[in-house]
């Protein structure tokens, strides 16, 4: 727009600046006719306000949604039985259906039954159960002082290695294998009790007993090699068996003591997150 040259016309700028300067104001009256209006008394303010953005409005359902999510399975954890199949489901610690069993075993040799903790047993090196097993085994770093490493052996059926270390009146026996490497389900009795615990970022169990042999009967067979027996075995909760097992990305873990002189279930979880 270009000048005007009439000087009564004022110019754009000033044009402009009475825009600037127009402000309508309202009167009481008009103030009170709005308050009554079908639109306000029909749309509640709140509800303008939630649903006037939709981002505002998702994020408020999503975070809801997420709270009782976490309300329910913190609810659910107080009854027994749902953290009984929760747990089953997790991992490897299944109950029995009662606290009395009967297996078959088929041995080598009968003593090989009464001698598997024998460190007569654990003759291999790390070194050399590393060959045999294919993956890189994890020691304790830093032994409590009454502990003293004894050696290794290898389980072929499982790809599973088991290191035993001696202390001044009990047994650790570490044993790690890789995850898939057949089926290795750690049976329990009907009324053993499962402590889920935390070691690192990983979730384990940690069970308190075992299996207590009260007969066993040798089985005659000529068409399975090595020696076979049935084994009728009952729960004991008070036997001086303390077993921890959990699992990373890539292996199984289990450490297992016994002995009345044993490790607290706190010495076994700084103990498993000392493996290296």
């Amino acid at each position: 727009m270009s000048k005007n040259p009439n000087s009564d016309v004022p110019d754009e700028l000033k044009i402009e600046a009475l825009l600037r300067n127009f402000s309508p104001r309202p009167s009481p009256r008009f103030h009170r006719k709005m308050q009554y209006a079908p639109w306000v008394k029909m749309t509640p303010v709140g509800r303008i306000k939630l649903f006037t953005s939709k981002i505002p409005a998702r994020i408020w359902f999503v975070g809801m949604m997420a709270l009782l999510i976490i309300v329910a399975l913190i609810s659910l954890s107080f009854f027994p039985s749902v953290r009984a199949i929760a747990r089953q489901i997790y991992y490897s610690f299944i109950s029995a259906a009662s606290n009395q069993i009967d297996i078959q075993v088929i041995l080598s040799n009968p003593g090989d039954l009464f001698h598997f903790s024998d460190p007569g047993n654990f003759r291999l090196s790390i070194e050399e159960v590393e060959e045999l097993s294919g993956f890189v085994i994890n020691e304790i770093s830093r032994l409590p002082e009454e502990l003293v490493l004894v050696g290794a052996r290898y389980d072929r059926s499982y790809n599973a290695v088991t290191i035993l270390y001696l202390g001044d009146n009990y047994k650790l026996f570490l044993t790690q294998r890789p995850v898939g490497s057949g089926e290795d389900v750690f049976s329990i009795g009907s009324s053993a009790e499962v402590d889920m615990v935390k070691i690192g970022k990983y979730q384990g169990e940690y069970v308190v007993g075992g299996w207590k042999a009260i007969s066993i009967q040798p089985i005659s067979t000529d068409s399975t090699p090595g020696y076979q027996a049935s084994i009728s075995a009952i729960w004991d909760s008070s036997l001086p068996q303390y077993t921890l097992r959990w699992q990373d990305d890539d292996l199984r873990y289990e450490l297992r003591t016994l002995g009345e002189g044993s490790l607290s279930q706190e010495e076994l979880i700084t103990l498993a997150n000392e493996l290296k």
